[in-house]
């Protein structure tokens, strides 16, 4: 495997069990330390790569790419891309703060 084979299956891993990594603290803890995800959320293509594409062929943004496979995982079909990718953005907004809380928290 090269680094790009383990990111993609480590991408695949958290985008299919996201809910057991975001119950987390050490989950959270790590988003703070990933640059934010780009542009604005409503900015961002919903739709999927061509058919036979495969996977991105560079190193993207970690929360971009993370999405991505998100939405490959929970919403398949076209239609509900859209609704799951804004609901995606606004949980992982919530963890970001919740993260920023708990570092102010453990500072202190």
């Amino acid at each position: 495997y090269d680094v790009l084979k383990i990111r993609e299956y480590c991408l695949d891993a958290m985008a299919c069990n996201f809910e057991a990594f975001a119950d987390t603290s050490k989950f959270r803890a790590m988003l703070l330390r990933f640059p934010p995800p780009s542009g604005d959320s409503a900015l961002r293509t919903t739709l999927p790569s061509a058919p036979g594409a495969g996977g991105t062929t560079n190193q993207g943004n970690i929360l971009d790419d993370l999405r991505e496979k998100w939405l490959e995982a929970e919403a398949a079909e076209l239609d509900k891309r859209d609704e799951s990718a804004a609901l995606f953005d606004r949980r992982l907004e919530m963890l970001i703060l919740v993260a920023n809380e708990e570092r102010i928290h453990d500072g202190c």
